[in-house]
């Protein structure tokens, strides 16, 4: 199955979560029935989002708290033959659940929205449960991501598209750089109004100071970096959070270790982002995969 033809992919590394077949149902509520035909990142996600909240403090249960998760819901029967699947007419694998099952046994009032819009996933998720705060749907959110790569047929599409870095290796800004590391990942974090945060005397990691979404339309190939539109979110997220680029002593760049797209990204950031003195620049996907 390694290789450059048909149905071959291009590396055989990757950084992967240990134990991910492992869950305790019986800690939420769930029967051994939805337990088999969740798919494992709604597992993870649902452990996490509790953990999260146990970390935050706040009084969730039966609270107006919104729920944004991505993640990658494929469903066991992707990966699995039917007879080990046995689901027995359980729904609780349907990617509409990832969010949902996390509303539900931690018992959230507030939306439960499932996102999917690739590698913007989770900052999307951000941005709208921002919004849906400031829009008053909600008094706090729950917002996560998890990344999960054991579909083989997952590799296959990144391999024949070219994406994937030979060595397992993601190299942004480097000439040797030929695409990026695949990663698995999950991750959970609770936000709430500033003001509310500082009131309950909440631990505070972070504060967002604005966020903004856009779409570049026909400007490129549906996947492709396209400068003038990344550029303008970045400016509006600016804008709304009263502050100038020029301020920025850092600018963490998604970078993916391509040839199109780190020159691309790198140039308007160096415009857009341009100071009297250097600007430190890092990559989400040279970190994280």
């Amino acid at each position: 199955w390694k290789g450059s033809g048909i149905g071959q992919i291009l590396v055989d590394k990757g950084s992967f979560l240990k134990d991910i077949d492992l869950f305790d149902n019986v800690e939420f509520g769930i029967s051994s029935r939805d337990a088999r035909a969740m798919a494992p990142a709604t597992r993870k996600l649902l452990e996490h989002s509790f953990l999260a909240l146990l970390d935050s403090g706040i009084d969730y249960r039966k609270q107006n708290v919104g729920c944004f998760i991505s993640g990658t819901s494929i469903e066991l029967s992707n990966v699995s033959s039917p007879d080990e699947y046995e689901s027995r007419g359980s729904l609780a694998g349907a990617p509409a659940m990832l969010a949902n099952r996390i509303s539900n046994h931690l018992d959230l009032l507030g939306p439960s929205i499932p996102l999917d819009t690739a590698c913007s996933s989770s900052l999307m998720a951000l941005h709208l449960a921002v919004q849906s705060i400031l829009l008053g749907d909600c008094k706090a959110a729950v917002v996560g991501g998890c990344q999960l790569n054991h579909r083989l047929m997952d590799w296959i599409t990144y391999s024949q598209s070219s994406l994937l870095s030979q060595d397992g290796k993601c190299k942004p800004f480097d000439e040797s750089a030929d695409g990026f590391a695949r990663a698995e990942a999950c991750v959970v974090i609770v936000i709430k109004p500033l003001v509310d945060a500082l009131k309950d005397q909440d631990h505070i990691y972070a504060t967002i100071l604005g966020s903004s979404i856009n779409s570049a339309g026909s400007g490129g190939p549906p996947g492709a970096p396209v400068a003038e539109s990344q550029a303008d979110a970045m400016l509006v997220a600016f804008e709304r959070a009263g502050h100038s680029p020029s301020e920025a002593a850092y600018v963490e760049l998604h970078a993916t270790g391509t040839a199109k797209g780190d020159p691309t990204e790198a140039n308007w950031v160096g415009q857009r982002f341009r100071r009297a003195n250097e600007l430190l620049v890092g990559s989400v996907k040279g970190n994280i995969g």
